[in-house]
């Protein structure tokens, strides 16, 4: 069955991948700091010529209108009774960001209600730990294994292990290694991959921010190069700033995990100085801003009344940010919470036998400033579809 599934989803996401780096082209004007692959770094073509700064922003704008509504559905899967007794471990990229620790904790209520023992792994953003992560799990008899935003090469060894001791392996916006060794992934509404929903994801924040600036976007972009997923982002943005003409991606930031803290706060105040005429900003994801110290870096310039701020996913933090005007001015909601009850239904559905993809996860996203879709202070982004009380009704717990 492993192998089955695994056929399935590599296809998949060999195709997606296959579909960005053809359609992605280099030649775009941001300055880049550190590196990740051209094909990485490429965005789409396809800028909509001349034109005002006005006429360049309505596209954008309405596509904003959309992204106001929110791309989210409801969660539909084959009912499946969970076996009680399972175990399971999640290995996490890195604890200290808040989309982790949200979909973690999410998970962890999952194994409660479904009388399931859940560990959960601090990578601490370390190839090496996250390696370790794997192989504890395999110690401990796991039945099941999540993969937080890790990605398979760093832990290959692992996974083939897992593999070879019969574990299901799920990935959560992680990349696979070829040949597979995941079992299946978490997928987003609609079946998209992470890829493809990541790529959407960073073309939404610029919607916001083109919008915001009425078409004279100068953006610096703040992206994580060690994980596919936040370089995925990073391709949805730089293709839809190259949409615009009368807009600029201004400059590039690029930091792995580990400086998170001061080494990253210093690398945006550095930004910030070389690049005067930037009038906006926008993060791979709320963290970047909160605990990674890029909001203090802008509070700190003098300059925040004059930035336009895209944050991420709308992390409490993050939330705390926009209501202050503190360093964040909106989100592209995203419950990733919902991914952690979603993993946790991949798991369910391979335990029984079953196509994890059956059906739909209806993860999607939905942008929030001051005026729009902006939850009481003190509280997560959440979306307008009840997934919890989704999945318990698929899982027969009500």
């Amino acid at each position: 069955m492993q192998g089955k599934w695994t056929r399935v989803f590599t296809i998949a996401v060999l195709v997606m991948g296959l579909v960005l780096v053809v359609s992605a082209c280099g030649g775009g004007s941001s300055s880049t700091s550190g590196g990740s692959s051209s094909e990485e770094e490429a965005a789409e073509s396809g800028s909509s010529g001349g034109g005002s700064a006005a006429e360049q922003a309505k596209p954008f704008e309405e596509e904003l209108a959309a992204l106001y509504k929110g791309t989210s559905e409801a969660p539909s899967q084959p009912p499946v009774k969970p076996e009680p007794g399972k175990n399971v471990w999640v290995i996490s990229t890195g604890q200290s960001i808040e989309t982790a620790q949200n979909a973690a904790k999410a998970m962890e209520e999952v194994g409660e209600k479904l009388d399931w023992k859940v560990t959960v792994f601090d990578g601490k953003f370390e190839s090496a730990r996250e390696l370790t992560g794997v192989q504890q799990a395999i110690a401990a008899g796991a039945d099941g294994i999540v993969l937080l935003y890790v990605d398979c090469a760093p832990i290959k060894a692992g996974l083939q292990q897992a593999k070879a001791a019969g574990i299901d392996v799920v990935g959560v916006e992680s990349e696979d290694c070829e040949p597979a060794l995941e079992t299946a992934p978490s997928l987003f509404a609609k079946g998209h991959t992470y890829l493809q929903a990541a790529k959407e994801w960073g073309e939404a924040q610029v919607a916001w921010v083109v919008s915001e600036t009425k078409g004279e976007a100068k953006t610096i972009y703040i992206e994580e190069s060690d994980l596919r997923t936040t370089r995925s982002n990073g391709v949805g943005v730089k293709a839809a700033m190259e949409r615009c003409s009368t807009c600029e991606l201004t400059h590039t930031i690029s930091f792995v995990g580990t400086e998170f803290g001061p080494p990253l706060q210093q690398k945006v105040e550095q930004a910030l100085n070389q690049y005067p005429e930037a009038n906006s900003v926008i993060a791979a994801y709320d963290a970047v801003l909160t605990s990674g110290g890029a909001a203090a870096a802008l509070r700190a310039s003098g300059r925040l009344p004059e930035l336009k701020v895209m944050g991420g996913e709308g992390s409490v933090p993050g939330i705390e940010l926009i209501y202050n005007e503190a360093g964040m001015d909106a989100c592209v909601g995203l419950p990733t919470a919902w991914s952690g009850y979603d993993a946790m239904m991949v798991l369910s559905q391979l335990f029984a036998g079953r196509n994890p993809v059956e059906g739909n996860s209806g993860i999607g996203w939905q942008v929030c400033d001051k005026e729009h879709n902006l939850p009481p202070k003190g509280e997560v982004f959440q979306p307008s579809v009840d997934y919890v009380a989704d999945y318990e009704k698929i899982w027969g717990l009500k």
